[in-house]
């Protein structure tokens, strides 16, 4: 009797590997056949589950991004005050960044290759990252209106010093490697709290 294969799983495995590759080999000279012998599959397997290589680095941004939506549909229920919920939500993308180290070293390579080409980054990454910054957003405008951030504080720049903490992280994480995720969270409890009233 033939064995059950969970295609689900089995394209998750695809994607993890390809994701290795890439941050070993750099995105452009990695090609199928690699990805089939790394994974221990046939070429022909593979096209199967991603037609090329750009699907399977969009499936793996999609997959990191479901988690922070995920995460953000269960605070939005959640009876805790707006900055909780922002503390935990960035908690949570702080730790998938550590969890996603190999991912965000190929990130940075890819918008490193479009600036040297001269092109926009794909609309999946734009997309993606304007997704986030509309979240934290709303959580920062939210906190503003029940009166736990000051009424003063421009909701638009508060967003863009918290964005710009992920993109510290990013760069730590990736290029030198010294990041810590104690210390990033330590850094955002002083940004954020920065923002409370204290009335």
């Amino acid at each position: 009797m033939a064995k059950s294969v969970n295609h689900h799983e089995r394209k998750r495995e695809i994607c993890a590997t390809c994701i290795k590759l890439f941050a070993q080999r750099g995105y452009e000279d990695v090609n199928f056949g690699n990805i089939a012998k790394e994974c221990g599959l046939s070429r022909t397997l593979v096209y199967t589950y991603f037609k090329d290589k750009r699907t399977i680095f969009n499936q793996a941004i999609f997959e990191l991004t479901t988690a922070v939506a995920d995460k953000y549909r269960e605070l939005a229920k959640s009876k805790q005050t707006a900055d909780a919920k922002l503390r935990e939500l960035c908690v949570t993308v702080f730790a998938l960044l550590f969890d996603n180290r190999d991912f965000l070293c190929v990130i940075v390579d890819r918008l490193c290759n479009f600036r040297r080409l001269k092109q926009v980054p794909t609309e999946n990454i734009m997309r993606h990252t304007l997704g986030f910054k509309r979240i934290v957003h709303s959580m920062i405008v939210e906190a503003c209106h029940r009166g736990e951030y000051t009424s003063n504080l421009d909701a638009n720049r508060a967003t863009a010093l918290v964005y710009s903490q992920f993109e510290a992280a990013i760069l730590q994480l990736a290029v030198s490697g010294d990041a810590t995720l104690s210390a990033l969270i330590g850094q955002l409890n002083i940004l954020l709290n920065s923002f409370k009233n204290n009335d």
